[in-house]
Order: structure tokens, then sequence, then C-alpha cells
């Protein structure tokens, strides 16, 4: 069995939110059963709380632009990402919080709605099935393969959230820090940098810069991924 030691943040920079209301996002609102109260479009910054583990809520939380990470702050003082948030994502904080804390990524434009009625919505429900499902794979993945797979197998399963460099013909801005990959997979931040270093050498990823890549051979990534 794989020892579930996770490495200790290094860009983890926590602090409550101060949020800017740029206006009315009405138009967000999901359908339901439950009544819920727009409470606008908010801007927040990188590295800032959205809510803390074990905090009571009372909302959804809808991210436009950036992303977000699930955090479970460990005993032993370290932490595990369960799960990170993209655009068009909600999160069911009222549902989940109890099991983590949420944290911005990169600045995030964010609409909360609060839940008046005690009652889920069925939307709510299937956000919290989708990232007790996420845990479970989470989990099932690390203990079953080795660093470099699991290293592999995040890079596919984020290709699609990543935006296009604007500077860089067929690149994408890398979003993730590494510190924040290696404690998503269960592994330290320099064989991380070691195992990237590796793929760029043969030929299966392009790093044009820190905070860009270019995926040269999704075959050869697949195949490590799922080896």
């Amino acid at each position: 069995m794989l020892s579930l030691a996770f490495t200790q943040s290094r860009d983890h920079t926590l602090g409550q939110s101060r949020e800017h209301t740029l206006g009315d996002a009405s138009d967000l609102l999901q359908s339901g059963s439950v009544a819920r109260r727009e409470l606008g479009v908010s801007v927040v910054p990188r590295g800032r709380a959205l809510f803390w583990q074990g905090e009571q809520q009372g909302q959804t939380i809808k991210i436009l632009k950036g992303v977000v990470r699930a955090v479970r702050l460990l005993e032993d003082g370290n932490r595990q990402i369960l799960a990170f948030y993209w655009p068009g994502d909600t999160m069911p904080a009222h549902a989940l919080s109890r099991l983590f804390s949420a944290e911005t990524v990169t600045p995030c434009h964010i609409v909360r709605h609060n839940i008046i009625s005690g009652r889920y919505t069925l939307a709510s429900l299937r956000d919290a099935d989708q990232m007790q499902d996420e845990m479970l794979s989470l989990l099932l993945t690390i203990c079953k393969k080795n660093s470099i797979s699991r290293i592999a197998s995040l890079l596919l399963s984020i290709r699609s959230h990543l935006p296009k460099d604007p500077k860089r013909f067929n690149s994408l801005q890398l979003l993730l820090p590494r510190a924040d990959m290696a404690d998503h997979v269960g592994t330290s931040l320099e064989t991380v940098c070691r195992t990237l270093a590796e793929f760029k050498a043969r030929k299966l990823i392009d790093l044009p810069t820190r905070k860009t890549i270019r995926f040269l051979n999704i075959g050869g990534l697949s195949r490590i991924a799922n080896a």
C-alpha cells in the first residue's frame, strides 16, 4: 500500500477574502425548488480562502473565471488537494465545507448564492456527488499508480481546462503551481519538477515558460498514465 504522506504547501497563503462586487448576475441563477439569494459577482485575489474546513456554510459558489482548489488540512499540518474547480463549476459549500477548505489558485470571479431554505437543490446534490466521485477516483489513483503515472494523469485531466496562451503558438497557460500538483497527486515538489523535465526531454510535452505547456504526444502521456 502506498503511504499517503503529502508535502506541505510552498505557497499556502490564506487570509480573509475581501471581495469587490462588480454588479448583478441574476441571469446565472440555476433553476431549482429551493429559493436562493443572488449575492452578485465578486473578484477574489489569488491565495484567499472562500471558506474554511469545518465552517458552517449556507451557500453555493459558482466559478466564473479562475481556478479554486479544495484542500483537506491534515493532522500533521500538511494538506491534501482533493480537487480543482474550473470556470463553470459550482461548489456546494453548504454540503461539503465539513470536508475541505476552498482557496483561490488564481484571481477568481465568483457568484455566491445563499440557500434560504434548509433543503438542497438537485443541482447541489449532483455537485456533491461529483465531488465524492473525484475523491474516490483520486484515492484509487494514488493507491494504484506510481508518481510518474499520477502526474501524467493529472496533466491529461486538466488539459481541456487550460486557456490558450495568446503569445505562444499551440501552447496553454499552466495555471496550477507545481506545489499544488504535488499536493494533489501525493508526491513531492521535487518529484513533480523532475518528472515534468523528463516528459520534456522525451518530447511528450514542451514547457516554453514555467507557466505555459505544450502537449506534443498525447498518446505517449496516456500510455504512461495507464501504466
